[in-house]
This record gives structure tokens, sequence and C-alpha cells, in this order.
């Protein structure tokens, strides 16, 4: 292995070392002050290596052991380093091209079948890429850079087949990695196109898996993982400025996650823990927006859209103010959000619970509970500064409504199974209902406009109905059934 020192341009050496294998060919071109060139090709039967460096203190190194296979080195500028490397290689490639200044490239293929490439290509000054993908056969990787200070790294490591990482920065300051271990046909392509973009990638010890990010903007973040799943993807896209995304996909299968933020300051930080067909999308629009997500357990599907500025989403037990997340079996959960400030937490925590809600205006919070089996809410607030508390325990129960107007406020709390409870504030302000279930099979409608009404139903039987209805001012109804 050989450690490249870029000479200063005092220095006037000029030195050309080659180690000839059986029926290889090393050509070697320098034009400049004090470059330099080392190939070494031991045991490498028809192997190939040709290094060019125009410019001064230029450092190039080639080196193929038992490798059949093509190393090219092109170096334009100055004080550029580069490094090739390729032990039991057949048939592989390695190509690297500078042009510009203090720019350091790095290959190596170790101990791979064969047919893999590697690729890296810089334009512009102090750069830094790194290629390295031990025992692959028929893969390849490749670096893109274009601006200054940016940095890439691909690793490919242990056994795997036809696995493919690619790197492309334009600006500067960016810093992209991919790592892909004990894959199969893998893809990973990050792209970043700004100034100061962190992107880091990994794919752990699944089967598959394909991942994607897109960065553009400047000063985005993200890491995404990808644990010990099987067939996962992840597609993040960042759009606009200082944009956060961690998306971890821990031991499950099946997994999906796909991430869209358009604007500013928007952050993300996704979850899915011992996860078993889980689905995870996330879509923000606007600026400032925060969903803190987390799943545990087997065929979670997660579905959120954010327009607007200062949303939030609270659904994870190690992230954020108020603590949330979906564990367990069979749970669904939908929030769309549409405005500025809207609040929405929810824990689902049991067999086959469904939340959908939808927040459209300014301040609406929303709170969810449910715990045991198969429950059910469906929640629409239209307005500004309302408010919806719903915690279910039990089975089957199912709560459904909807608030338009401004403060106005609905509570429900179900136990027991198959209670049903029907709300709506369909205009004014400051309307309060709260409805309470207990036992079973009880039934409850409540419909509110205007201004100032409260409603309250309570129920702890079997059987049981109550209806209320309140238009006008100030009207107070309350309603108790044992």
């Amino acid at each position: 292995m050989f450690k490249l020192t870029p000479l200063t341009a005092a220095i006037l050496v000029m030195v050309s070392a080659q180690a000839m294998a059986e029926d290889s060919v090393s050509d070697q071109f320098q034009d400049g002050t004090a470059n330099i060139a080392d190939v070494k090709q031991n045991l490498a039967p028809a192997s190939t290596t040709s290094q060019q460096q125009w410019g001064e203190g230029n450092d190039a190194a080639a080196f193929q052991d038992n490798a059949s296979s093509t190393i090219n080195q092109l170096q334009s500028g100055s004080y550029n380093a580069g490094y090739a490397e390729q032990l039991f290689e057949n048939g592989s490639t390695i190509n690297q091209l500078q042009s510009g200044t203090y720019n350091s490239a790095h290959a190596s293929q170790s101990i791979g079948v064969g047919t893999s490439e590697a690729l890296q290509q810089q334009e512009g000054n102090g750069n830094f890429s790194l290629i390295y993908q031990d025992s692959q056969d028929g893969t390849s990787a490749k670096t893109f850079q274009f601006g200054d200070n940016n940095e890439a790294n691909v690793e490919q490591t242990e056994v795997g087949v036809d696995n493919k990482a690619t790197v492309t920065q334009h600006g500067n300051e960016n810093y992209g990695t991919a790592e892909q271990v004990f894959h199969n046909g893998a893809r990973m392509d990050i792209n970043q196109n700004g100034d100061g973009n962190y992107a880091y990638g990994d794919q752990r010890n699944g089967q598959g898996g394909n991942l994607t990010i897109n960065q553009y903007g400047n000063g985005n973040g993200t890491e995404v993982w990808q644990e010990t799943q099987v067939a996962s993807q992840a597609t993040i896209n960042q759009y606009g400025n200082t944009n956060e995304t961690i998306v971890d996909q821990s031991f499950g299968d099946n997994n999906v996650a796909s991430v869209l933020q358009v604007g500013n300051l928007n952050a993300i930080y996704a979850d899915q823990y011992e996860s078993t067909n889980s689905t995870l999308a996330l879509y923000q629009q606007g600026n400032s927006n925060v969903h803190f997500t987390y799943q545990n357990g087997t065929n979670q599907v997660l579905n959120v859209s954010t327009k607007g500025d200062g949303n939030k989403v609270y659904a994870s037990n190690w992230k954020g103010p108020q603590s949330g997340g979906q564990f367990g079996t069979g749970q669904r959960a939908t929030i769309n959000q549409d405005g500025y400030d809207n609040v929405a937490n929810f824990t689902q925590n049991g067999t086959g619970h469904i939340v959908t809600t939808n927040q459209t205006g300014t301040g609406n919070k929303t709170t969810i509970s449910q715990d045991n089996s198969y429950n059910e809410l469906y929640f629409d607030q239209n307005g500004t500064d309302n408010i919806l508390i719903s915690d279910q325990r039990g089975e089957t129960n199912l709560a459904m409504g909807s608030s338009s107007g401004v403060g106005n406020s609905t509570e429900f709390n179900q136990e027991g199974s198959g209670n049903r409870a029907y709300t709506e504030q369909a205009y004014g302000s400051d309307n309060m209902i709260t409805v309470k279930q207990a036992d079973t099979m009880n039934v409850a409608y409540v419909t509110q406009g205007g201004t100032g009404n409260i409603a309250s139903v309570d129920q702890s039987g079997m059987n049981q109905t109550a209806t209320v209805q309140q238009y006008g001012s100030a009207n107070q109804a309350t309603v108790l059934q044992q």
C-alpha cells in the first residue's frame, strides 16, 4: 500500500517506478514539476495500468497483485493525490479522474471476485473521495464531485453481488457517504446539489435494499440506516434549506420509507423498530414543520402529510415534548395538516387500531390514545385553536366527528366494547363536547352550532342511546345514562 503525500513545489524530483507482471502493461505520462507515479503489478497477468499527470506536485500510485484488471488515473492540476489497489480482482476496473488542486481520491477492490467497477471524478479543489469494495462480484461504485471541499465515500464490504452505489455532488462542502453490507443487487444513489449538505446512507444485513437520497439546497441533513432489513426501500427528497431527516428501519421485513421535504427548517425522525411489513410515508411542505414518529410491531402503516408552517406531529417515545407512537399489531395512522402551528399527538398500543385525522387552519391540537383491540377514530378539524382529545380503551369502539370554527373542543373517553360516538361542531366558537362511554354497545350523537355551548354525555351501561343538538349561544346539556 502507498502513502500519498503530495510534494511541495520546492522539491524538484521526478520518479517513475514500475514492477511488471507477465503480459502486463504500464503507461506513465508526467508533465510538470515534482510529480510522482508508482506502479506495482505483482503476479498480475494481462493487467493494465495507465497514469497521466499534468501540473506539479501530483502523486499517483497503483497496485494490482494477483488481479487481471485495469487501473486508469488522470490528474490535471497541482498537488492532487490518487491511489488505486486491486488484489484478487479479475476483469475489474478502477478509473480516477482529477481536475483541479489538492484533490484526493482512493480506490481499493481487495479480495473480490471480479468484473467490479470503481469510478471517481473530481472537478474542483480540495475534494476527497474514497471507494472500497472488498469481497464483491460485479459491483459498481461511482463518485462524481463538481465543486470545492466535497467529500464522498462509498463502501460495499463483505460478500455481495451486483451492488451499485453512486454519489454525485454539485456545489461546495457537501458530505455524502454510502455503505452496503451483505447485500445482493442493492442500489444506492446520493445526489447533492448545493452547499453544506449532509447525507449518509447504509444498508446493513438485508436483501436487495434500494435507497435514494436527493438534496437540492443548502445545509440539508439526511441519515438513513436500514438495519437488518429484507427488501426495504427508502427514498428521501429534500428541496430547500436546513431540512433534517433521520430514517431508521430497524430489524424488520418489507419496510418502505418515503420522505419528501419542500421548504426550510423542516425536521423528520422516523423509526420502525422491530417492524414487519411496515410502511412509513411523510410529506412536509412549508417551514419549521416537525414530525417525530416511531412504530413497533407488525403491519403498521403511517402516512403523514403537512402543508404550512410550524405544524407538529408527535408520535415517538424517544423524541419530542409528548410521547407517542404505534406499538402492537396491524396499526394504521393517517394524519393530514394544512395550515399553521397545528399539533397532533397519538399513541396506539394493542391490535388493529385505526386513526385518521385532518387538521386545517391554525393552532389546532389533537391528542389520541388507543389501547387494546380494534378501536377506530376519524376526526376533522377546520378553523383555529380547536382541540381534540381522545382516549379509547377496550375493543371495537368507534369515535367519529368534525369541528369547524374557533376555539372548539371535543373529548372522547371510551371503555368497554362496541361503543359509538358521533359528534359535529358545525360552526361557531368556544363550543365544548365531552363523551364518556363505558360497558357495551352505547351510542351518542352530539351536534353543536353557535357560541359557548356545552354538551356532556356519560353512558355506563348497555345498549343506551343519547342525542344532543345545540344551536345558539351558551346552551348547556348534561346526559347521564347508567
